[in-house]
């Protein structure tokens, strides 16, 4: 009897440890991406999983269509990407259409969808040479590891959607910048709530 409850035991035991070798612990809410795992994305970057439908009747009641007339006011030369060397962007054309993110989530909310329906459809009628940066921010807390790793899944997001509504994926670049750049100082749900952002800049060639 006792010979065979060791045995038992012995065989459980080697069942745990085989089950458990190899398993690694992975953060929570974490959407698998594919491709290319760098902070700037590009036309090899790899396709962010959905969690639901993009592009189908999406509702834009209330969001203005963006100027195209619009001035260049807030126009500057990006400085340390050297993809964009031949570029300014323009952050002002956008600055109404930030998209925000559930804490430690990277799917585009419905009530954010709008906004970028409206940035696809301002690039659709601006000349073909002007591209777009999408940056993707988070809020303060976890890891500046973490966080560069979830801001890169929000603008890969945020590109992927504009890539189902018709924008050549050659258009566009993404950029993480995890933490780094809040919006709002604060330390509480009022201020993160701002923070976990994605935000459009309008690439335009050097002249």
């Amino acid at each position: 009897m006792k010979r065979s409850i060791l045995l038992n035991l012995l065989v459980l035991g080697l069942v745990v440890a085989i089950g458990g070798f190899g398993c690694k612990t992975r953060p929570k809410g974490l959407t698998p991406i594919t491709g290319q795992k760098t902070a700037v994305g590009g036309p090899g970057a790899g396709p962010f999983v959905n969690q639901g439908g993009v592009g189908n009747g999406l509702d834009t009641t209330g969001v203005k269509p963006i100027d195209l007339a619009k001035g260049t006011e807030g126009q500057t030369a990006l400085a340390g990407l050297d993809t964009f060397e031949n570029f300014n962007a323009n952050r002002d054309v956008f600055k109404a259409y930030i998209v925000y993110f559930e804490f430690d989530r990277s799917t585009v909310k419905e009530g954010e969808r709008a906004k970028v329906e409206a940035v696809a459809a301002y690039l659709k009628t601006a000349p073909a040479d002007n591209a777009l940066l999408v940056e993707g921010h988070c809020d303060e807390r976890g890891t500046e590891e973490y966080n560069r790793a979830l801001g890169e899944r929000r603008a890969l997001a945020l590109r992927e959607y504009l890539i189902n509504l018709g924008i050549g994926a050659e258009r566009i670049r993404t950029i993480s910048y995890g933490k780094d750049k809040p919006l709002e100082a604060g330390h509480d749900e009022a201020a993160w709530s701002k923070n976990r952002r994605g935000e459009f800049l309008l690439l335009t060639p050097k002249k």
